[in-house]
């Protein structure tokens, strides 16, 4: 797999959970609580994981085009 494909299918990934998070918890009667948060907090884990990786590989990226070569 490659590292474009990896990264949008973590991004749809996160998405479905935070989304259907939110939609646990605007729809159902019962047990909103026990089925929405986890699904969103799941989500946004995801999904802000996938970001502090992409953050922290533009660094590295950046960091090796300042060091000299060998």
């Amino acid at each position: 797999m490659s590292s474009t494909t990896g990264l949008i299918l973590s991004y749809a990934i996160g998405l479905i959970f935070a989304v259907g998070g939110v939609i646990f918890l605007l729809f159902l009667d019962d047990n909103r609580l026990l089925f929405g948060v986890p699904y969103l907090v799941l989500g946004v884990l995801l999904i802000g994981g996938v970001r502090a990786s992409q953050r922290r590989r533009r660094g590295r990226g950046d960091q090796e085009e300042r060091s000299p070569s060998r």
